[in-house]
């Protein structure tokens, strides 16, 4: 196994409508790892197109085909500050334009951006070098050269370097993990964790305790990172709406 820690740095304002306060659109502090997936050009679903008539996603489709050769963890703050900024996007008439609603995408309003020189931390595991995944931006990574993707509704450019783990080491039993992790991606669930509540479209999860399993233990120099073994793409099938967890 193959494990890399990897670094953004946003270059641009980004956005994403985590969570709607009335007419405030915020951006979580993190980047979620289907999103960094995505930029990354691994997803195999449209990444880029002008127009989307419908807006529905297909994480199950598009990312579950990565299972067994790659497997990216959400971004963690490292460094964060934000901008709150208005915008309209209504049309100068009278009366309001009579359209569907834009999932996540107000005519107007305010957003509170993620602002440039903000930082993040996620890892990347590779059961091998060897796998073959048709994605030039992991290529330019893997081969230690800095990378630049886009991130956000308004594709704001971000800077990605990844770093090559010195040791990895599989064990078992009770550990902690202080990186983000996503719930759903894994098969067991910790004995006490954080919950970020309004991380969508999964939970996402931090400072997770595990009474025991399988886990990699990895080191960057004297830096120490725990991971759990089992994390894949929607590793659980969602629960009914009646029966969800409450956060």
């Amino acid at each position: 196994m193959e494990i890399y820690r990897g670094d953004i740095e946003l270059l641009d304002y980004v956005f994403y409508a985590t969570v709607e306060r009335g007419k405030v659109y915020e951006t979580g502090s993190f980047i979620h790892n289907y999103a960094l997936t995505y930029a990354l050009g691994l997803g195999r679903g449209e990444t880029y197109v002008y127009a989307r008539q419908v807006q529905e996603p297909h994480y199950l489709e598009e990312l579950t085909p990565l299972n067994g050769c790659i497997y990216i963890t959400p971004g963690q703050t490292m460094q964060l500050s934000h901008r709150l900024v208005q915008w309209n996007t209504l049309r100068e008439a009278y009366a309001f334009p009579s359209k569907p609603p834009s999932l996540g995408y107000p005519d107007w309003g305010f957003a509170r951006m993620l602002r440039p020189g903000s930082r993040f931390r996620f890892y990347v595991l590779l059961p091998s070098s060897s796998a073959s995944l048709e994605a030039p931006t992991l290529a330019d990574l893997l081969a230690g050269r800095p990378a630049r993707v886009r991130l956000g509704k308004f594709l704001g450019k971000a800077r990605l370097r990844l770093e090559r783990a010195g040791q990895v080491a599989q064990r078992n039993g009770p550990f902690q993990s202080e990186a983000l992790l996503n719930w759903r991606d894994m098969e067991a669930d910790p004995v006490f964790c954080d919950i970020l509540a309004t991380s969508l479209p999964t939970r996402l999860i931090s400072r997770a305790q595990f009474n025991g399993g399988d886990y990699y233990e990895i080191r960057f120099g004297e830096d120490v990172v725990r991971l759990p073994t089992d994390m894949r793409f929607l590793a659980r099938a969602p629960q009914p709406a009646s029966r969800k967890r409450r956060s």
